[in-house]
């Protein structure tokens, strides 16, 4: 279904005001975090402030918890949610794919420089990588949510390894780099699926339909 991949980019799009007004509230010596992480079921219940080293900590100076991700839409090994699949399941695909590329309490700053210096270091890559017979209009890097997430939009070839072959196996850069410069997620995007590869947890991939035209 098209309106999957439409409600997907239009919620990833407001994630993305959320996480700039979230990195501007982080710019303060003393100010309250508040993670944009409309999709996940656990919050933070003690109130928080900013260390000048940027890690969030309660009122006692000890380290703020982890928000719990949502509910996979399928059980890992499994990566794919199909058009044909439940209602159910493709509305915890949202909610999942929006909660991989919010800010966590204990995430680093985006760092917009850093990103954008690794997308003009993917993009030959990408190209490289890409199958489809109209790459050269359709292939491109894109830098997403102000370095939170890195986009790598081709004519063909994205499957759920793609990410991770393109940013740890061809530019050489590891997961944990990513997660340190705060860069959350590396997505791919082709005329048939998406897949978003998650950089605090290798293992954490999920892929859906979602055809791209331009």
């Amino acid at each position: 279904m098209r309106w999957l991949g439409c409600i997907v980019s239009s919620i990833l799009l407001v994630s993305v005001a959320c996480d700039n007004k979230q990195d501007g509230a982080n710019s303060g010596s003393a100010a309250t975090a508040t993670p944009a992480t409309p999709a996940t079921p656990a919050t933070a219940t003690a109130a928080t402030a900013m260390t000048d080293g940027g890690a969030a900590t309660d009122e006692g100076g000890s380290k703020a918890p982890v928000i719990a991700m949502p509910e996979r839409p399928v059980p890992r090994p499994q990566t794919m949610v199909r058009s044909g699949m439940s209602i159910e399941i493709q509305q915890k695909a949202i909610s999942y794919m929006v909660a991989m590329r919010a800010p966590h309490l204990d995430d680093v700053p985006a760092e917009p420089t850093y990103a954008a210096d690794l997308v003009a270091k993917l993009k030959p890559i990408v190209l490289s990588m890409d199958s489809g017979a109209d790459k050269a209009r359709m292939d491109r890097v894109e830098l997403v949510a102000n370095g939170r997430q890195i986009d790598l939009l081709m004519a063909g070839g994205c499957d759920e390894k793609t990410p991770f072959r393109a940013v740890v196996s061809r530019a050489g850069v590891p997961l944990a780099t990513l997660v340190s410069h705060g860069v959350l997620v590396i997505r791919c995007n082709d005329v048939k699926i998406q897949c978003l590869q998650s950089t605090r947890d290798s293992d954490d991939v999920l892929c859906t339909t979602a055809p791209r035209h331009k």
